[in-house]
């Protein structure tokens, strides 16, 4: 899975797997390997490649979301890490609130984009050719997941530090690379 990410990364940036291997000084037939499968790199490589695709190594980690303890977790540590607020609505639903504009309008433009993708799924499920309706699914799939790798690597601030105690710095990602 990791290799997938790697890949996707590598290619929603425009790099070849040649440039890649040039910009983090990892052997091109190592990157390949781990984008086929073949190898898992460690984390200090983990950590090369994604600074010089200029993310976050946090991309391409999977977290293992089962349980609900596994939510708090989550949570927890956000909460520990960021300013996040939580309140309650009189309808008793809660609400998460990030102290941070940029936090705010990324949810906005998540909460839109979530709200078209479930209404096109909704139209896909319900295509009778099954055929037809699983090439649609994977295609809106593949629209979210490049979503999500461009609200991680190109949302304006997104490589701006909001832990608590500090102030917002930006990141400037040609540093990075």
């Amino acid at each position: 899975m990791i290799g997938k990410k790697i890949r996707a990364c590598r290619e929603f940036r425009g790099f070849s797997q040649i440039q890649l291997a040039e910009l983090s000084g990892i052997n091109v037939g190592t990157i390949r390997k781990y984008e086929l499968g073949i190898r898992n790199p460690k984390p200090e490589q983990l950590e090369k490649i994604a600074a010089a695709l200029g993310l976050n190594v946090s991309i391409f980690l999977d977290f293992n979301i089962e349980t609900v303890g596994d939510v708090l977790s989550l949570l927890f540590a956000i909460d520990d890490s960021v300013n996040l607020s939580l309140s309650e609505t009189e309808d008793q639903k809660i609400i998460l609130d990030f102290d941070n504009p940029m936090m705010q309008d990324f949810f906005k433009k998540w909460c839109q984009f979530k709200n078209v993708y479930e209404k096109e799924k909704a139209e896909i499920l319900a295509i009778e050719d099954e055929n037809k309706r699983q090439e649609e699914l994977d295609k809106l799939n593949a629209t979210q997941e490049e979503w999500k790798l461009r609200a991680m690597g190109t949302t304006i601030g997104c490589h701006t530090v909001i832990k608590k105690g500090s102030e917002n710095i930006p990141v400037n990602i040609e540093n990075l690379i």
